[in-house]
């Protein structure tokens, strides 16, 4: 069952003077989503309203596995609403069914389904706008409950109007964003911080954000779905503790997944082996992490450890005798960093052939 459809005639139904509810086939009721089954009378054709102990029940033209019924048993007024309620679900459906043709539509383009004609030809179709500066934003949810993620972020998510919100899973949606009047990547980011905001504060969900580069026509959409797509999985890798990944500035971790992972554990053991396991233990590459991520500033990481900026030099000086690299210099620091993180090419190798 969809319960965006359910949702969208459950507001058709509360705008109605006539109270009315939707069951299914086996009198379960799923407009109010009340754990209540009624027995249904025996109904024979769409259009015709029965009777049964003070209520009245009627099959639903529009979708026959559906019936709609209403306690206010006047004859006219019944028949009225229930004329109206079939018709405006017909509506919606209709609706619905047009939104999922556009919705597979942008799936195609997406996933690169498509050839050059047929991709003309479905732009065409669906009134898709050919030459638009659009990025994809790639929205993953873990816990969503017994709805889908495109359902949730379709209603808290802010849309201009050419902005598209593209349903691609349970737990994944894409959404295309007309980047028209948007400078550059940190305003994409801000947005992206503030929809996480917003499902928070209103569901108490998190997302995880990809935010693949801009794509200049409908054509290459699919180039920025990949890479939005790609920045999520090398992201988890590379900055687990960080919830969105933009593919543009993440040149470093997107060269270390294309390494071989025989050739990064190479390189990595040649810093990180057994005879400077006990220097590199916990504390040490905790302290290593601050001051990288203080820009090499030692005032900074000290005060950000809470230790005194003498133990933060000793420890400083410690790596440099034993390894021979300064990690005050950039060089060195950069030489560390990717020593580092090689450790991990493996387990991004792993996880995008499961992926596969």
């Amino acid at each position: 069952m969809d319960n965006r459809l359910l949702f969208q005639i459950e507001q058709v139904f509360a705008r109605l003077q006539t109270p009315i509810s939707l069951l299914d086939a086996d009198g379960n009721s799923l407009i109010p989503n009340d754990d209540i089954r009624f027995s249904l009378p025996a109904l024979t054709a769409p259009g015709v309203p029965v009777y049964r102990d003070g209520r009245l029940y009627q099959l639903c033209a529009s979708a026959p596995d559906w019936v709609i019924m209403t306690t206010a048993v006047d004859a006219d007024s019944a028949r009225d609403a229930f004329v109206l309620c079939d018709a405006m679900i017909g509506a919606v459906i209709a609706a619905n069914e047009a939104g999922n043709d556009l919705n597979n539509a942008y799936q195609r383009i997406l996933q690169n389904e498509l050839s050059l004609a047929e991709l003309d030809a479905v732009a065409d179709e669906h009134g898709i706008t050919a030459t638009l500066p659009r990025c994809v934003l790639l929205m993953h949810m873990v816990q969503v409950h017994q709805r889908s993620a495109y359902e949730i972020l379709e209603e808290q998510l802010p849309r201009n109007v050419n902005d598209v919100l593209v349903a691609m899973d349970k737990h994944t949606a894409a959404f295309i964003k007309d980047v028209s009047g948007i400078e550059d990547e940190d305003e994409l980011r801000q947005f992206a911080c503030a929809v996480q905001e917003t499902l928070m504060n209103e569901d108490a969900l998190s997302v995880t954000i990809g935010i693949g580069e801009v794509a200049r026509n409908v054509g290459e959409l699919h180039a920025s779905y990949r890479q939005a797509r790609r920045a999520i999985e090398i992201g988890r890798v590379y900055a687990p503790e960080r919830t969105i990944h933009v593919y543009r500035s993440m040149l470093l971790e997107r060269f270390l997944s294309e390494l071989a992972p025989e050739t990064a554990e190479h390189y990595h053991s040649l810093l990180f082996n057994r005879s400077t396991a006990r220097l590199f233990g916990e504390e040490m590459l905790y302290t290593i992490e601050m001051f990288f991520k203080k820009d090499l500033n030692l005032s900074d990481t000290a005060r950000q450890l809470y230790i005194h900026r003498n133990t933060l030099v000793y420890r400083l000086d410690k790596v440099q005798r034993q390894v021979g690299l300064d990690l005050r210099k950039f060089e060195d620091a950069v030489t560390f960093k990717m020593l580092l993180e090689m450790s991990k090419c493996g387990n991004n190798k792993a996880k995008g052939k499961k992926a596969t």
